[in-house]
């Protein structure tokens, strides 16, 4: 085989790896309809409808990165790795700590970055 022939193969497969990758991603990050084709559309629980806040003030959003460091996933709670459910909402509302298969983990945030967090979340219920 010629250089130019080897040449192709290894973009295209550098290129197909890509594709590959990025479908991965995209995969385990997007909001999957359910499986009769249709949407559900609920309404959002009290504990859902504080997030907005929560993605904005600097104390949650340094426990959410902490969280998705540890691999929690926003949609996830169903396997009990949500970004929400199982890491966030233990955390900071209390009554546990994050799980993950059923076992505690430890979340390495700051005392003083919880109770901004419930502060913030307070003024918005």
């Amino acid at each position: 085989m010629n250089r130019r022939g080897t040449s192709r193969i290894l973009i295209s497969s550098a290129f197909l790896v890509v594709v590959m990758i990025g479908a991965d991603v995209m995969a385990q990050t997007a909001v999957h309809p359910s499986t009769t084709g249709t949407t559900q559309q609920t309404q959002p629980s009290k504990g859902a409808q504080n997030h907005t806040s929560a993605e904005n003030n600097p104390a949650c959003q340094r426990i959410l990165a902490e969280c998705k460091k540890l691999g929690f996933i926003y949609g996830q709670w169903k396997k009990d790795n949500g970004l929400w459910k199982d890491c966030f909402d233990p955390v900071v509302k209390g009554g546990g700590t994050a799980t993950r298969d059923g076992k505690a983990i430890s979340v390495p945030v700051s005392p003083s970055d919880v109770q901004a967090c419930r502060a913030a979340e307070g003024q918005h219920k």
